[in-house]
């Protein structure tokens, strides 16, 4: 199976040894780019040094909606203030955490904020939602009841929504915290 015929929806993964990308089909070229850079440890450890280095970094306000790397795909939290993460752990214990215990078991060296243009987005709602989830536990499902979902739950209130995937909750975002604006992933400012 080729790389194209997996980005169409293919179930194999394919070798990518050997892959270029097309110049025909910059949507497709796009997804590889992505698949091959971000979603490699090379690639992450790349974005992550060029986000550190040459962009804007940001401090997160209490309710800002957090990432980082976890080997390939994204693991979320709702940062709720003083340095205090609250996540979904893969046990399905919601906890508490700090930034090194956000980051510990993952590949990442960075935390990315959701932000409009310039700014961190996030509310006391949100931080509130989260600081009230602290301590419970839900049935943990890579797939269909992860931290992408809690970290929806805290926007919407409703925990048991569809935005498993990184992808729907960045819509989430979208939609309930920037007025249908596009975001951006800035680096959380650690110094």
């Amino acid at each position: 199976m080729s790389i194209w015929d997996f980005l169409k929806g293919g179930s194999t993964i394919p070798n990518l040894t050997h892959t270029t990308v097309p110049t025909h089909n910059t949507e497709l070229g796009n997804k590889v780019i992505k698949a091959v850079y971000e979603h490699t440890p090379v690639g992450s450890l790349t974005k992550s040094f060029v986000d550190n280095v040459f962009k804007d970094k940001v401090i997160p306000i209490k309710g800002s909606i957090i990432h980082c790397s976890l080997f390939g795909v994204e693991h979320t939290g709702v940062y709720i203030g003083n340095g205090r993460i609250v996540e979904l752990l893969g046990t399905g214990y919601i906890r508490e955490t700090s930034v090194e215990g956000f980051i510990d078991g993952t590949n990442a060296i960075s935390i990315y904020v959701a932000c409009n243009a310039t700014s961190p987005l996030g509310s006391k709602v949100i931080a509130n939602r989260a600081i009230r989830m602290i301590d419970k536990k839900r049935k943990y499902n890579l797939v269909m009841d992860n931290c992408h979902q809690f970290t929806a739950g805290c926007i919407t209130g409703d925990f048991e929504n569809y935005s498993n995937a990184f992808t729907f909750l960045e819509n989430k975002i979208i939609k309930k915290m920037n007025s249908g604006n596009d975001i951006v992933w800035r680096v959380w400012d650690l110094d």
